[in-house]
C-alpha cells in the first residue's frame, strides 16, 4: 500500500472513530497483510492515546501541522504519490489528525516506533496505564477501549485467537462483534462475557465490580463460582460476592468518559463529588455550607475551571487554584 495522504487521512479516520463498524473491518481486512501500514499504525496509536490524555493538544495549529508533514513526508520519500490539500471538514476530526502530525514532526517515524514497539511488553503481554486523563486503547481487532485515570489495561500478544484482556480499574469498552470469538473481560473477580456490545466495567472497592451495560447483552460471571446474570441495555450489576442487578438511574454514570453532566435541582455538595471524580480533582469548600446550596444546571464537554466559575457566578463564590486542588470562598 502506497503511503499517500490517502494512506495517512484513512488512518486517521480509523483511529479517530470516523468509520462505522462495516468501514473499520473493511480497513482492518485490507491492511491486515501490510507490514508496513502494521508499523506505522502502532506508530499512531501511541499518538492517539497521547492526545487524549492530553486534550491542550487540540489548540494546535492543524492547517500549519499538516503542511508541515506533507513537506516532511515527500522530502523523506514516504509520500509516493503527490495529491491535493486535505480538506477539514470536521473540527474535532482535524484536531485529532493535528495530534498524529505533531508527534511525527517532533521525534520522526523510526524513533517513534521503536519506542512504542519496545514499551510495556513483558513476556509477551501488552500493557497500557491511564496514568493522567483518559486513555483510549484500540485492541487489534478493532474494538476500542477508554480506560479511566488510574487503571490499566493487559493483553496476550496472541489476543486475535482468544480475544481476553484483563483490567484494573474502570474501562468502557466498544467491542466489535465477533460471534466466533467472544470478548471477556477479567477483573480478578468477575468475568464480563461479550459478543459485540458496549458496556462500562469498574472495580469500585477491593472486593466489588460495577458492569452496565449500554448497548447489546454480557454475560457477568463470579470467578471460582457459579454465579452468573445477563445484562441487557441500561442494567447495571454489582458484584460483591454476589450478584444483584438494576436499572442504571444516575443522569451522571459515564460522566467520566462523555464529559456530559444533568443536575437537576442537586446539592452542590453532591455535584462538586460528580466533578472531582469526573476531572480527578481535589475541592475544599469546609467553610461553606455547599450541601445547603442547590442547583439545577447542565454542562457538555467543558474544562473543570469553566464549569467552577460557573458554579462561582451562580453561587457568589470565588475559589483559589493549586495545581488540582481548588479551594472556596465566599464573595
Amino acid at each position: 500500500m502506497k503511503r499517500t495522504k490517502k494512506y495517512w487521512n484513512e488512518m486517521a479516520g480509523y483511529l479517530s472513530g470516523e468509520m462505522n463498524d462495516e468501514q473499520r473491518r473493511s480497513y482492518l481486512i485490507n491492511t491486515e497483510m501490510d507490514h508496513q501500514h502494521n508499523k506505522d499504525i502502532e506508530l499512531m496509536k501511541k499518538t492517539w492515546n497521547d492526545f487524549n490524555s492530553n486534550p491542550e493538544e487540540k489548540y494546535k495549529d492543524t492547517g500549519k501541522a499538516w503542511k508541515s508533514l506533507n513537506q516532511r513526508l515527500e522530502n523523506e520519500g514516504l509520500l509516493e504519490t503527490p495529491t491535493r490539500q486535505l480538506r477539514m471538514h470536521n473540527l474535532n476530526y482535524a484536531m485529532r489528525i493535528a495530534a498524529v502530525i505533531l508527534l511525527v514532526l517532533a521525534v520522526g517515524v523510526p524513533s517513534v516506533y521503536y519506542s512504542v514497539n519496545n514499551a510495556n511488553n513483558r513476556k509477551g503481554i501488552i500493557e497500557y496505564n491511564a496514568s493522567e486523563g483518559i486513555r483510549t486503547v484500540d485492541l487489534p481487532d478493532g474494538s476500542r477501549v477508554f480506560l479511566n485515570e488510574g487503571s490499566r489495561l493487559e493483553y496476550r500478544k496472541d489476543y486475535e485467537m482468544q480475544r481476553n484482556v484483563n483490567l484494573r480499574g474502570e474501562g468502557y469498552f466498544d467491542v466489535m462483534s465477533d460471534p466466533e470469538r467472544p470478548f471477556r473481560v477479567n477483573t480478578g473477580k468477575v468475568v464480563v462475557t461479550v459478543l459485540g456490545t458496549s458496556f462500562n466495567v469498574k472495580e469500585v472497592d477491593r472486593e466489588g465490580v460495577e458492569v452496565f451495560v449500554e448497548s447489546g447483552k454480557v454475560r457477568m460471571d463470579i470467578e471460582d463460582d457459579q454465579n452468573s446474570i445477563t445484562l441487557g441495555p441500561g442494567q447495571l450489576c454489582m458484584a460483591n460476592g454476589a450478584l444483584e442487578s438494576k436499572e442504571q438511574d444516575d443522569l451522571n454514570y459515564m460522566a467520566w468518559k462523555t464529559k456530559e453532566f444533568k443536575f437537576v435541582d442537586e446539592p452542590v455538595g453532591n455535584i462538586l463529588d460528580v466533578l472531582e471524580k469526573a476531572y480527578h480533582v481535589s475541592v475544599k469548600a469546609d467553610q461553606l455550607p455547599v450541601s445547603d446550596m442547590r442547583l439545577t444546571t447542565t454542562y457538555n464537554d467543558q474544562s473543570f475551571d469553566a464549569i467552577l466559575n460557573t458554579i462561582c457566578t451562580a453561587l457568589d463564590m470565588q475559589y483559589e487554584k493549586d495545581g488540582k486542588d481548588y479551594f472556596l470562598k465566599s464573595n
